[in-house]
């Protein structure tokens, strides 16, 4: 049986993306966009078939840049591979860019996948020491507008890092929650189910929504947040919560994030007019936790007050507690926060730490930016040194109250052994 190599034509249209469907999955074959594809051969790119009994076996589709040109798409039907149909359709193309002036051909492959070998016969030379980077966006063009109305954003990477120190819970979120998110067919493989649903609870301050929104940076995910404040009352709370449930299930991958969640489901003992709400996120919750690839993350500083309804196994993966800064977190805030001043000597944050206990992280840019506004007054007066000194920080600590009582931190700890499911 032979095959005839030609100019590709709309009528083959249909054929090619039939042939490139039944590639998807081929170990051999560049991963191929089917959408990019069509758009290639919309804006006439150089596309070529080789076609056997009216039957697309090959193609293969090119870009020009000035006198380069790079191969874009190379597929060959499994059962016409080792009979030169990759190597008919290089030369075919080689020769039509001879006539367009084209002096320099290239293409990306890995060591065997379809075309590799093709190009090597053809004359083509590898070249080593190269790392092929790519970065694929987490939604759709048409995802784009619905992330917009909802008031979502992609954010930046790096959110991570701003949570200094607190090493507990970002050992807990990271390997609880990103990991198991990030990398799903290994937990698929060993049989762990990645969170759909994280409630994080502890005192004002502590970073809960810090984290929420390092969750949605690490994994590249669109970020989402509902501001309960900012929705209606009574039941017409519960039509708009439906709603931004429904809304949001037409993306492939986000992060929901809900604070002041105490507020949205309080317990229907003691607030008996919250039932309408709590019942539809009752509802809500295990449509939301059927797709993959979606994560609800909610935060409260009461998680006494809601609803033991909503806080059950099922409904809620993991109860993550984020608790004030201790020592180890407060000396790498201070570090953090001094980086950024021009100090007169150094100073050590660890002894910073030790006079700052209840700190949060707000405290700590608060009493930053108190010592720095007291040097900038001065050096506007001439009055003293125009460098930030340690008494200069002593004494912004000393009019910095902190944020977390003794009181707050014992009833923290109670709730941490109580609530917290990870």
């Amino acid at each position: 049986m032979k095959y005839v190599i030609r100019e590709f034509t709309e009528a083959d249209l249909q054929g090619s993306v039939h042939l490139l469907e039944s590639l998807q999955d081929d170990p051999e074959t560049v991963q191929i966009d089917l959408s990019q594809f069509v758009h290639d051969v919309n804006e006439q790119a150089p596309t070529l078939v080789a076609v056997a009994q009216g039957e697309i076996v090959g193609l293969l589709t090119a870009r020009t840049f000035g006198t380069t040109a790079w191969i874009l798409t190379l597929a060959v039907s499994p059962t016409w591979r080792k009979q030169g149909v990759g190597t008919g359709l290089i030369a075919r193309l080689e020769r039509r860019f001879a006539r367009d002036g084209i002096r320099r051909i290239s293409a990306v492959l890995a060591p065997g996948q379809i075309g590799h070998q093709s190009l090597l016969n053809s004359g083509f030379s590898e070249t080593s020491g190269l790392v092929r980077l790519d970065k694929r966006s987490a939604l759709e063009p048409s995802q784009f507008e619905v992330m917009a109305d909802l008031g979502g954003e992609m954010l930046p990477e790096g959110l991570w890092d701003l949570a200094a120190g607190m090493s507990r819970e970002k050992e807990l979120i990271d390997s609880r929650i990103v990991a198991p998110l990030a990398a799903p067919a290994l937990s698929q493989r060993i049989g762990l189910r990645p969170p759909a649903t994280a409630l994080m609870f502890g005192p004002p301050g502590t970073g809960k929504t810090t984290f929420a929104r390092a969750i949605a940076s690490r994994l590249g995910w669109p970020f989402i947040e509902l501001l309960p404040s900012k929705m209606s009352g009574g039941g017409a709370l519960a039509a708009e919560l439906h709603d931004a449930f429904r809304d949001v299930g037409v993306l492939d991958h986000v992060v929901l994030f809900i604070d002041e969640f105490d507020e949205l489901v309080p317990a229907r003992k003691a607030q008996p007019g919250s039932a309408g709400v709590v019942n539809e996120l009752l509802k809500s919750i295990p449509e939301f936790r059927e797709r993959p690839g979606r994560l609800l993350v909610c935060a409260t500083n009461f998680v006494d007050a809601i609803d033991p309804a909503v806080l059950r196994p099922g409904r809620f993966d993991l109860l993550i507690g984020i608790g004030p800064p201790d020592a180890e977190a407060l000396t790498a805030l201070w570090g953090q926060a001094v980086a950024s001043l021009d100090l007169a000597a150094d100073v050590d944050p660890a002894e910073l730490a030790r006079e700052s206990r209840g700190f949060t992280p707000g405290d700590v840019d608060l009493a930053t930016q108190r010592a720095a506004a007291a040097v900038f007054a001065r050096s506007r007066s001439g009055q003293g040194s125009e460098q930030v000194q340690l008494d200069d920080l002593r004494a912004a600590l000393r009019r910095t109250r902190p944020s977390i009582s003794p009181e707050m931190q014992a009833a923290f700890d109670a709730q941490l052994t109580e609530f917290e499911r990870v």
